[in-house]
């Protein structure tokens, strides 16, 4: 009897261990900053084509595998008529402590209006990223 008790013992001893060391495990910390520069215009349709310069970096204390990031670039959202694009780029794997820079062409797609006020740098379009997807463990 004593031995059984004495083995339940360690038994939930190591459980205890293995499951506190398992709740101070992090996710990685992933920052993004995003900038605009705009590459053409075009009047008749109403198309301006930028490059967004995305960077994203790990701060955290673990690597970040299969990373995702969804990008918006947008009219501004108090004009008459709003208009977005999207793209969701595929960041890879990115370790900790590594900084990924990444360049997308996008084309946002604006009313006449909007597109003259945009050009006439009046409005600021936006951007919005975001992380859709990352795993932590190379398995996953």
């Amino acid at each position: 009897m004593r031995k059984i008790l004495l083995f339940l013992t360690i038994l939930l001893i190591a459980g205890a261990v293995t499951i506190s060391g398992c709740t101070k495990y992090a996710d990685p910390d992933l920052k993004i900053t995003s900038n605009l520069s705009k590459v053409s215009d075009d009047p008749g349709t109403g198309n301006i084509t930028y490059d967004v310069k995305l960077t994203v970096a790990n701060v955290g204390t673990n690597n970040a595998y299969k990373v995702k990031v969804m990008t918006i670039l947008s009219t501004p959202k108090d004009l008459s008529e709003y208009r977005f694009v999207s793209r969701t780029t595929d960041a890879g794997d990115i370790e900790k402590g590594t900084v990924r820079t990444f360049t997308e062409r996008m084309t946002l797609p604006a009313t006449k209006a909007n597109h003259d006020l945009i050009i006439a740098e009046t409005q600021q379009p936006a951007i919005e990223t975001k992380i859709m997807s990352v795993s932590s463990n190379v398995m996953g």
